[in-house]
């Protein structure tokens, strides 16, 4: 695989998107809200509205998808949802650690969720732009591994700037908490400066023109998907198989917590090694893609998330519970890649965006059903091992589902 030009640029999006999740709803500013905005009733209102934004992308992202293939826009979509989730990112700077900013902050936050879920729908549809259908595992994989290395950077370089320091860098102070609320300045800036090649050097795919009303167009989408031999049982399993990794990303750190005593130092690194281990695993995935197929690759992910999932319920002691966990990065990063991959591969040109668009909605429907299982099963129970035994059940139920071929 050539390293061109478009595909470098459109590799960086990866880079340029992923700090951005990262330091908004995973590490940085969710913890700040949860515990300084709105201290009383903050995660539950978190948790809504994440669950509310995970339910309009869930419907949105087809109809966006199909309109950006119908008028060729799947380009300029894309920029306008880079726009909207930078400026809704940099506006949390406004939010101050009082709980009337709560509202700005879960608006907001809201916004910027969806524009970034959303830009993937059309950024997955330039893949084929920029890499011939026996370089899409290589050029996916390459992209999943950048993203994963510039979260990592990007929040180490935050936390050595601005979180850590008694007295941060650039002037910003401490008081209602700047240090904190910069980061998200920093964020958007980051996402910024790091797309700005894609849209300079990466050529938007041919519009193929449709008469037909929108609904029509998404019931001949639909029809299309439905047609393609494999997609259906595909979407089916990425529904599982994403809902496990939904609960995993959302309780990992607290089941660490909970379990085995982690500080928040500890689930901190814990977080960093997994991302840094799924970024190396992506890369080396997307070679065994090109080589293997990608149904094969996501077969051996889920085996391997399942076994080390399940070596990570009944470790007895913290170095297994360490080492499991840090394998299961290396996994996590080509599953995803794959599934990118493959949907590449079996999309008609001129229905790209439109099948990237159901993908997104098989992820996000019911995304809610794992974590609820999790707590269903932990009320029940008492036991947090017990509920993570949901994980291993979504990602071997999405194992059984995946299409043989």
């Amino acid at each position: 695989m050539r390293m061109t030009r478009p595909l470098l640029s459109w590799s960086l999006y990866d880079w340029a998107s992923s700090p951005v999740p990262t330091l908004h709803t995973t590490f940085i500013f969710s913890v700040f809200f949860t515990t300084a905005v709105m201290p009383d009733g903050g995660t539950a209102a978190w948790a809504w509205m994440t669950s509310a934004s995970a339910l309009l992308i869930a419907v949105a992202a087809p109809v966006l998808g199909r309109l950006a293939d119908g008028r060729g826009a799947v380009k300029r979509f894309l920029l306008y949802a880079t726009i909207i989730g930078a400026a809704a990112t940099a506006g949390l700077w406004f939010v101050e650690p009082d709980p009337a900013f709560a509202m700005l902050a879960l608006g907001l936050s809201a916004v910027s969720i969806l524009a970034m879920e959303l830009s993937f729908v059309f950024y997955n549809a330039m893949l084929p732009a920029v890499a011939g259908p026996r370089e899409y595992g290589r050029a996916s994989g390459l992209a999943w591994g950048i993203g994963y290395v510039g979260a990592i950077f990007a929040l180490v370089l935050v936390l050595m700037l601005f979180v850590m320091p008694e007295e941060p860098a650039l002037g910003i102070g401490r008081e209602d908490a700047a240090h904190i609320r910069v980061t998200m300045i920093f964020a958007a800036l980051w996402l910024c400066l790091f797309a700005a090649p894609l849209f300079l050097f990466v050529k938007s795919p041919a519009p193929v023109a449709d008469p037909a009303p929108l609904g029509v167009q998404l019931r001949n989408s639909l029809k299309t998907a439905m047609a393609i031999p494999g997609m259906t049982r595909f979407l089916l399993a990425r529904m599982l198989f994403a809902d496990g990794l939904v609960t995993l990303f959302a309780f990992g750190g607290i089941y660490a917590a909970t379990v085995f005593g982690f500080s928040q130092t500890k689930v901190l690194v814990f977080g960093i090694i997994l991302n840094i281990t799924a970024g190396i695993g992506a890369g080396i995935g997307g070679f065994a893609d090109d080589r293997m197929g990608s149904l094969r690759v996501m077969r051996v992910c889920l085996l391997a998330l399942a076994g080390l999932g399940t070596v990570a319920i009944l470790a007895p002691a913290e170095p297994l519970f360490w080492a499991a966990g840090a394998c299961l990065g290396i996994f996590i990063g080509p599953l995803q890649s794959s599934a990118r991959a493959w949907v590449a591969r079996k999309a008609p040109p001129e229905q790209r965006a439109s099948l990237f668009g159901l993908m997104m909605f098989s992820g996000k429907a019911t995304s809610f059903v794992g974590p609820l299982l999790y707590g269903i099963l932990i009320t029940v129970t008492g036991n947090d091992r017990a509920g993570m035994t949901v994980v291993i059940a979504l990602l071997l139920a999405g194992l059984l589902v995946l299409p043989r071929r």
